[in-house]
């Protein structure tokens, strides 16, 4: 089966599992509801974004279940950041980085911010900035997209891809940089490994000479203090994050060709690489025999 075709499974599969997750959250948001029917009333678009759909669409492949995400990305078009924050309130813990808001609601994390003060947006210096703008900004390939939070009038949400490479780096299993450019470097390279490990996938070649640029001058503090900020917590000591950045930055070195892999056990609850194709099939398959078909 082309790529092309298994794209178009993955946006058919992935639109269904935001559908369901939309369906999940709706009773349990309490408190940010009414901010949501806010937004809907004011006819501001807002979109789920980057590893909140990683999240949604890996958990369906790999374990056939629905995802739960760390925390929710949502990017809204139309109002201004002060009318935002009156919205949300008492829900803000804290302000991002990028200028947004981090709320937190029940047992639930949301990053929100408009659309305009996306980094790559504000660096890019677009004047007039919509949703297909915003798979350009992410470090990472396999958070290359968004998808509207309320389907239009047909039914149907709309995906914002760009060239598709969210998609292909699920197919190929290869984690690789879309954006070279970003304000912190460390964090890049910390949650790059991680998200790796985590998944399974390989190095591409871009990030792999990402990692060996950047990561040998993180000092051993750094490696954990990064996690801490981001994470909440360590999940990777720094001993085993520096054995990874020794490793791929080897590879580097020594030339080597296609992509890297860590030096990590195979995970036996998740797909094998051999595997991996034939399962991928069958689960988009019969995903899309139900969107065809629905019982």
């Amino acid at each position: 089966m082309a790529d092309t075709e298994l794209v178009e499974l993955l946006k058919a599969l992935l639109g269904r599992e935001v559908e369901l997750f939309c369906r999940r959250l709706d009773p349990l948001w309490h408190d940010i509801a009414h901010v949501v029917s806010a937004i809907e009333r004011n006819h501001w678009r807002a979109v789920f974004f980057g590893g909140t759909l990683r999240s949604l669409l890996m958990s369906r492949l790999v374990h056939g279940r629905p995802g739960r995400p760390r925390d929710v990305d949502i990017v809204i078009q139309g109002p201004p950041l002060e009318i935002l924050r009156e919205l949300f309130g008492r829900l803000i813990s804290r302000e991002t980085r990028f200028g947004g808001f981090h709320l937190h609601d029940s047992e639930w994390e949301f990053d929100v911010w408009p659309l305009e003060r996306t980094w790559g947006i504000v660096q890019d210096r677009i004047a007039n900035p919509d949703f297909s703008n915003l798979p350009n900004t992410t470090f990472l390939n396999i958070e290359a997209a968004a998808i509207d939070i309320w389907p239009g009038t047909d039914g149907e949400r709309q995906i914002y891809s760009g060239d598709d490479q969210f998609f292909k780096a699920i197919i190929d299993r290869v984690v690789d940089v879309n954006r070279i450019e970003n304000p912190f470097p460390e964090l890049c390279v910390v949650r790059s490994l991680i998200l790796v490990s985590e998944l399974d996938f390989c190095i591409g070649r871009r990030l792999a000479r990402y990692v060996a640029t950047h990561g040998p001058a993180i000092s051993e503090t750094e490696l954990e203090s990064v996690q801490h900020r981001h994470y909440g917590e360590v999940r990777v000591p720094s001993a085993i994050l520096r054995e990874w950045i020794k490793s791929v930055t080897a590879s580097v070195d020594g030339h080597s060709k296609g992509c890297i892999r860590l030096p990590i056990a195979p995970r036996h609850t998740e797909i094998a690489q051999d595997q991996y194709p034939y399962e991928f099939l069958r689960t988009v398959q019969r995903w899309k025999q139900r969107r065809i078909n629905p019982r």
